[in-house]
């Protein structure tokens, strides 16, 4: 699949006209499977390189929907002794599941690491929140103008970049989105949601299955967005100054998938 073109469609949760609450619980739902999966082993490796080669631990993890993978990496990475400070910032950033996410890791681990997050709009093309910067999930959302303009950005500002997605794969196209939409249905009821939402949860699963086949959908066309490795070899190619950065595109061994393109600054 890596020689098949990129098909650049849609995903039903980034459209304009879906209701705020039902991209939340979507994306809730995301971070709930990054809990249920190993994901945040395999995801923690490519992080764990850059700061090996001298990325800095204070993180900015940008596109990060409700939380996203990274405070479970970061209590990983604790966990083998690698101290981070993570910002959590997006576009259009949810505050409340920020919040949440900072609570909770207070609960696990109140004097060591932070988590933290912008409450403004922070756009991934024209950053200028000063750390490592992280995209996990998210990159395939973008066109390749879009994506060679992050890229881009942190080449201009000499910031570390870590981006983490899955490898464009027939099989993961084929086996991942009946897994994921299972995971959906299972998990539902463990949710820790607020009541109101918590019931809105239980009948977008189970009365009307909004969410399932939402997840069921977008996940089929995630992976077909997916950017295979020599197209990102090629955008990192095109970029201004590409030369002063190190750059490195590989995958971790592993039943994820992650697929990641880390990005160094040069001496």
């Amino acid at each position: 699949m890596e020689s098949l073109p990129r098909i650049d469609f849609v995903e039903l949760h980034d459209l304009d006209r879906i209701p705020a609450v039902l991209r939340t619980l979507h994306t809730e739902s995301i971070v709930t499977i990054y809990r249920l999966t190993d994901a945040a082993r395999a995801y923690s490796v490519p992080l764990s390189i850059a700061l090996r080669e001298g990325a800095s631990h204070r993180i900015v993890d940008l596109c990060a929907g409700s939380g996203g993978p990274v405070p479970l990496i970061q209590r990983k990475l604790h966990r083998e002794g690698i101290h981070t400070q993570v910002t959590l910032t997006d576009l259009v950033p949810n505050v409340r599941a920020f919040q949440r996410v900072q609570a909770a890791h207070r609960r696990r681990l109140p004097n060591c690491c932070s988590v933290d997050y912008v409450s403004s709009s922070v756009d991934a093309t024209d950053c200028t929140v000063e750390g490592t910067r992280t995209i996990y999930g998210a990159f395939h959302h973008f066109p390749p103008a879009i994506a060679a303009r992050m890229l881009q950005n942190a080449v201009d500002t000499r910031s570390p970049m870590v981006v983490v997605d899955t490898k464009r794969s027939f099989l993961y196209v084929l086996l991942f989105p009946f897994l994921i939409t299972l995971a959906v249905l299972l998990s539902a009821p463990f949710q820790r949601n607020p009541l109101p939402r918590y019931l809105l949860r239980l009948a977008l699963t189970y009365l009307v299955p909004v969410l399932p086949f939402m997840m069921f959908f977008d996940s089929v066309v995630s992976f077909l967005r997916m950017y295979g490795r020599a197209e990102l070899r090629r955008m990192v190619d095109g970029l201004a100054g590409t030369e002063t950065f190190t750059w490195k595109i590989g995958v971790v061994p592993g039943f994820t998938g992650a697929q990641y393109l880390i990005g160094i600054p040069r001496d």
